[in-house]
């Protein structure tokens, strides 16, 4: 037998009974707290309240997040000025008046211009002769240029025989002349190398200030002369201080005077390492003369090379890589 469901609260007449009234006159959605005249714990309300405006619970108290109800900021009107934090004047990029500006950041690789540097006497010797046997052909062809030149003014003096002082002077300056322009032909090969580019014969008689480098290589010789015929210490001294002055005609482009102070001053700013250099050299060229001359031919390039090194490398100027 089916059970038969409790009867409702109403009255006869079908009302609903008072306290079910009562009870349900939340509005839909509302649940009422166990005392509808309790409010919720800490609250003030109570413990479920209805949704906002913008359809998320609103809950009161200390620390309580209203969503969709708060006013907004009207924007700033056009032209209005920005709004500044701290003084004027300390913002990013500023700088103190007279003071440089902060360098950038510096992103990917960047190349560095090269400065002077240390000298290696052995780092400068092995680069000589990398770099003559990487090219040996011209460099012993011009090499034997100057030989060629010195052996046929030596054939000329003994086929004329001169007894007077005038044709030796002229026959001795015209050796020496042609002397110092292979060796001005040497330093223009050598700072092809050190430039990294290996050049052909033809490239080492490329200077186009041949009076320059004549008058240079007189001045040069003339101050080693008086020098050793005072002493030989000060004749020293002199072609030590001379060491580089081919090298700023050649390369710089400098006139007699100022090539000869470039080099004075090039080797007393770095007197201890271009004395371990001058006295490498002429060891090399000492080698050489072992080989009854042919070993010139050799060291007088792997010389020249060396010298050329370290004039670029105490000059901040290019050497290249091996």
């Amino acid at each position: 037998m089916a059970e038969t469901p409790p009867p409702t609260s109403k009255s006869a007449g079908g009302a609903a009974h008072p306290d079910d009234e009562q009870r349900f006159a939340a509005q839909p959605g509302q649940h009422e707290s166990a005392d509808p005249q309790t409010p919720g714990p800490g609250t003030g309300q109570a413990r479920h309240e209805m949704a906002g405006s913008a359809g998320y619970p609103q809950f009161e108290g200390p620390g309580a997040a209203h969503y969709g109800s708060e006013p907004l900021e009207p924007p700033p009107p056009v032209g209005a000025p920005h709004p500044s934090y701290g003084p004027p004047g300390t913002g990013p990029g500023w700088t103190p008046s007279g003071a440089a500006p902060p360098q950038q950041p510096v992103y990917g690789y960047q190349q560095v211009p090269a400065g002077p540097g240390t000298l290696d006497v052995g780092r400068a010797l092995s680069y000589g002769l990398a770099k003559f046997r990487s090219n040996p052909g011209p460099w012993v062809g011009v090499t034997a240029v100057g030989v060629v030149i010195y052996l046929t003014f030596s054939l000329v003096v003994q086929l004329t025989d001169p007894t007077t002082m005038l044709p030796l002077l002229l026959i001795f300056l015209a050796i020496i002349a042609g002397v110092w322009l292979v060796q001005s032909a040497m330093v223009r090969g050598a700072l092809y190398e050190t430039d990294g580019t290996p050049p052909p014969f033809g490239a080492y008689f490329r200077f186009l200030n041949a009076g320059n480098v004549l008058l240079t290589a007189l001045l040069a010789f003339l101050l080693t002369f008086l020098g050793s015929a005072i002493c030989l210490i000060p004749g020293l001294i002199a072609g030590w201080l001379c060491m580089f002055s081919l090298h700023f005609v050649v390369d710089q482009d400098q006139g007699p005077f100022e090539a000869l102070k470039s080099s004075f001053s090039l080797v007393v700013a770095n007197a201890w390492q271009v004395l371990l250099l001058a006295l490498a050299v002429l060891v090399v060229t000492f080698l050489g003369l072992l080989l009854c001359g042919l070993g010139l031919l050799i060291a007088g390039p792997v010389a020249t090379i060396a010298v050329t090194y370290a004039y670029r490398t105490l000059t901040g100027g290019t050497v290249a890589a091996l």
